[in-house]
């Protein structure tokens, strides 16, 4: 059907450039074939701007002015009347206070939301600023029920584009061994030492079985070169306890 291909070019329009290149009747007409089933959209749009005088007016005006228009209904008017708060609610969320890791507790808890209801293996990177609050959570590997593989290349790729200053890598054993395997402890040892090359650090590698976690920091599997900077890189158990902020962690460790 022609209405159909028009619709179908709007969205592949939209799908390559976004809005660039749209004139303001354009975007309303690809809003509304998500609430007008089968039907051409170009004259309802262009109602709109001629009684509204534009893409901002129509979005400002409320459900009872909408439908005072040839062609919109109930649907129409709520799609439209939804937009301006959706970008409030956007806005107002950004402003929240970012997720920081200033105890343990608190990172064992983000991990174990990152794979409930996942049961194949799957390996999560977690780029850290300075301060300890997180810039991005990324899989960058999804295995099967009992194994997963992950180059240290590929965590070095994902910390420096998000411009981390530390770290902390994660894995899920479906299985419900919380043990880590040999391969576990090789493959944590060598992302810590390429990291380290570039002057990250690699605070933790946290394992998730079902909703218990083994730290390989709290555990002594990590690879410090001294007990002074263990310690430094042990996050405190609870939020009561004092929180730490990490200073010179961007300098390479001596060896």
């Amino acid at each position: 059907m022609e209405h159909a291909g028009h619709r179908e070019r709007l969205r592949k329009r939209y799908a390559e450039n976004g809005f660039s290149g749209f004139a303001e009747h354009e975007i309303l007409e690809l809003l509304l074939t998500f609430a007008i089933p089968r039907i051409n959209t170009n004259p309802q749009a262009h109602r709109l701007i001629d009684r509204f005088g534009s893409l901002t007016g129509v979005l400002e005006a409320n459900q009872k002015e909408l439908e005072a228009v040839e062609g919109i209904g109930p649907q129409a008017s709520t799609l439209l009347t939804m937009m301006l708060p959706l970008l409030r609610e956007y806005e107002q969320k950004k402003l929240l206070p970012r997720v920081r890791f200033g105890n343990y507790a608190d990172l064992a808890a983000y991990c174990r939301t990152l794979y409930l209801g996942v049961c194949r293996e799957e390996f999560y990177v977690l780029s850290l600023d300075a301060d300890l609050h997180l810039l991005a959570a990324k899989r960058i590997a999804e295995g099967t029920p009992t194994e997963v593989s992950a180059l240290p290349r590929q965590v070095l790729e994902e910390l420096l584009r998000n411009h981390a200053a530390c770290a902390v890598i994660s894995h899920n054993h479906p299985s419900g061994s919380l043990m880590p395997s040999q391969e576990d402890v090789e493959i944590t040892l060598a992302i810590q030492s390429v990291l380290a090359g570039v002057g990250i650090r690699l605070y933790d590698h946290v394992l998730i079985a079902g909703n218990r976690e083994y730290s390989f920091t709290r555990h002594h599997m990590m690879d410090w070169g001294s007990p002074e900077e263990r310690e430094e890189s042990e996050l405190p158990e609870a939020a009561e306890r004092p929180q730490r902020k990490l200073t010179g962690r961007n300098e390479k460790r001596k060896r």
